[in-house]
C-alpha cells in the first residue's frame, strides 16, 4: 500500500478523475429500461443457457460464443438485470480507457495519454454511436486494447505476440471483424522487423496465439457435434449482412479499404526511405483496420464505429499541429487515408451524425426528468422504444397467471420478453427474423411447437411476414385471450 501510494502522481489523479467523468457520461444506461433489441437476443440466448441449453443448438443466433457467454456469466451472478448488465459494460469501457492510457503514455506520453483516455471515454459513452449499449463492440474492444498495450509495454517480444494473438482471437469471438486489428499488428510486424526471418518468426507467434481460443472453440462444440451449426452461425451466415447491397455498395467495397492501402504504402515508403517504421505508425494501422471493420458490412448501425474509438482517441492524442511539416509523400498518405475515412463516416452513418446530438440532449433530458420525478415510468420507456411497456405488461401478465418459468414461444420481436420471465423457448430462435434467414427455420419451428405444445405463444404486432404453419396450430390449438398494447395472447386449448 505504501507504495501504491509513494508511486501514486499528479497525472494518476488526472486520470481517475477521467475515468470517473467516463463512468458519469455511462450513468444514464445503467437505469435504461428493456429495449434495445440486439441485447434482448443475447439476453434470451444467455437465459437458455443459464437453464441448461447448449449454444446454436437449444439458442441461436448469428454472433460468435462470447457475447453470449458474457451476458450468461452476468445474469449467472446477479440476475437478468439491465442495471448490472450495463454496470459490466461501464467497466469494460472504464479497462479498456485504462489500457488506451497506458499505450498512449508508452507512446506519446504522460499528457497525451490523459488525452487519448478523456477523447476515448467521451466519445465511446455516447448514445450519438450508441456507445451507451451492451452490444459485442463495447466488449471486444477491450482485449484488442489490451493486446496493443501488452506489445507496446514489452516491445513486441514472443511472449507479448502470444498474447495478443490470444486476446484479438477473443475480440473476434465477441465479433468477427475484431480479427482485423491484428491484421494490423501483423502489417506493422512486417514493416518494423529486422528482416523477413524474423517477421516470420513473430509473425508464426502471433498466429498461433490467435489459434489457441479457436482450437479450444472447436474442441467445446465437436464433441456435441455443433461445429457446423458454430460455423454456419457465427460466420456463414454473416454474408446475408454483406450480400444486402446498400446505397453506394461498390463504392463502399473499394472505398474501406483505401485507407489500409494508404498506412501500408506510407509505412513501406518510411522503411525503404529511411530504414525505420516508428511504433507510432501502428495507431495509423490499428485505426485503418478498425474502420475497415466499422464499415465491413455496410450496416448503418451506429454501435458498428465503437470498434473505431480506441484507435481514434490515441491519433487525436498525438496530433501536434504545429509541428507538422507537410511533404509530398504526408500529402498523399493523408488524401487516401483521412478522406475516405471522412467520407464512408459520412455516407454510411449519416442517419446518427445527424440526428446523435439532439438525442444525446434528449437522452439527458429524459434521464434527469425520470429522475426528478418529472416523469412517469411509462414516458420514460416510450423515449426509448414504444415496445418496452409492452413488453412490461406481458411480463406482469405471465407472472399474474404464473407461466414464469413455462413453456411460451413468441411470434415477433421483443426477446427481452424470454429473459425477464424467464420463459423455456420450444424452439431455439428468439426472434421471428431469424425464423425466415434460416434455412428450413419455418419447417424446424412448426415441428418443435407441435411436440412441445406451449401453454402460450404471444404474438407481437412487431413480428416479420406471415408463418402459415404458426397460424394453423394457433386455429387448432389455441385460443386468443388477451390482447395487450397490440400484442394477442393465445393460450393451449384444454385437452390438446
Amino acid at each position: 500500500m505504501k507504495k501504491i501510494i509513494r508511486d501514486f502522481r499528479p497525472h494518476h489523479f488526472f486520470l481517475v478523475i477521467i475515468l470517473l467523468f467516463t463512468f458519469i457520461l455511462r450513468l444514464p444506461s445503467i437505469f435504461e429500461p428493456f429495449w434495445y433489441g440486439d441485447e434482448g437476443i443475447f439476453a434470451a440466448v444467455a437465459r437458455n443457457l443459464n437453464q441448461g441449453g447448449v449454444l446454436y443448438q437449444t439458442a441461436w443466433d448469428n454472433k460468435p460464443p462470447m457475447i453470449y457467454l458474457t451476458y450468461q456469466a452476468i445474469f449467472k451472478i446477479f440476475g437478468v438485470s439491465m442495471f448490472w448488465l450495463h454496470l459490466v459494460a461501464a467497466i469494460f469501457v472504464v479497462a479498456t480507457a485504462t489500457a488506451i492510457y497506458e499505450i498512449a503514455q508508452e507512446i506519446l506520453g504522460e499528457k497525451r495519454a490523459l488525452a487519448a483516455a478523456g477523447v476515448f471515454g467521451f466519445l465511446t459513452s455516447l448514445r450519438l454511436i450508441e456507445g451507451d449499449l451492451a452490444l459485442t463492440e463495447v466488449f471486444m474492444i477491450l482485449p484488442i486494447s489490451v493486446a496493443m498495450m501488452i506489445i507496446v509495454k514489452r516491445k513486441f517480444d514472443y511472449f507479448s505476440l502470444v498474447l495478443a494473438g490470444i486476446l484479438f482471437a477473443v475480440a473476434s469471438l465477441y465479433k468477427q471483424v475484431g480479427a482485423l486489428e491484428a491484421g494490423a499488428l501483423g502489417l506493422f510486424l512486417f514493416l518494423s522487423s529486422r528482416n523477413f526471418v524474423d517477421f516470420v518468426k513473430k509473425g508464426f507467434v502471433l498466429t498461433l496465439g490467435f489459434l489457441l481460443p479457436y482450437i479450444a472453440t472447436l474442441a467445446y462444440f465437436a464433441p456435441k457435434h455443433l461445429v457446423g451449426d458454430f460455423i454456419f452461425a457465427a460466420y456463414t451466415y454473416y454474408r446475408i449482412y454483406l450480400n444486402e447491397s446498400p446505397k453506394y455498395a461498390q463504392l463502399i467495397n473499394i472505398a474501406k479499404y483505401l485507407p489500409v492501402l494508404a498506412a501500408f504504402a506510407y509505412g513501406f515508403y518510411k522503411k525503404v526511405k529511411y530504414k525505420k517504421v516508428e511504433v507510432w505508425h501502428l495507431l495509423l494501422l490499428w485505426m485503418a483496420f478498425s474502420f475497415l471493420g466499422s464499415y465491413f458490412s455496410g450496416r448503418t448501425y451506429g454501435h458498428y464505429l465503437v470498434q473505431a474509438t480506441p484507435a481514434t482517441a490515441l491519433l487525436i492524442a498525438s496530433i501536434s499541429l504545429p509541428k507538422i511539416k507537410f511533404d509530398r509523400a504526408k500529402i498523399i498518405f493523408a488524401i487516401f487515408f483521412f478522406l475516405p475515412l471522412f467520407f464512408l463516416t459520412r455516407l454510411i452513418f449519416s442517419d446518427f451524425l445527424t440526428g446523435g446530438p439532439i438525442n444525446q440532449v434528449r437522452y439527458w433530458r429524459n434521464f434527469a426528468d425520470y429522475s426528478m420525478g418529472n416523469k412517469s415510468a411509462g414516458s420514460y420507456n416510450d423515449f426509448f422504444d414504444k415496445n418496452v411497456n409492452t413488453i412490461m405488461a406481458l411480463s406482469d401478465f405471465l407472472y399474474f397467471n404464473k407461466a414464469y418459468d413455462k413453456p411460451v414461444y413468441i411470434w415477433g420481436d421483443i426477446p427481452w420478453l424470454y429473459a425477464i420471465s424467464n420463459l423455456h423457448n420450444p424452439t431455439r430462435y428468439v426472434t421471428s427474423f431469424h425464423v425466415f434467414g434460416v434455412p428450413n427455420g419455418k419447417e424446424e419451428v412448426e415441428k418443435a411447437i407441435e411436440s412441445a405444445t406451449p401453454l402460450y405463444i404471444i404474438k407481437p404486432q412487431s413480428s416479420i411476414g406471415y408463418f402459415e404453419g404458426l397460424e394453423k396450430l394457433l386455429l387448432n390449438r389455441y385460443t386468443s385471450v388477451a390482447k395487450i398494447n397490440g400484442a394477442e395472447v393465445f393460450i393451449k386449448t384444454s385437452g390438446n
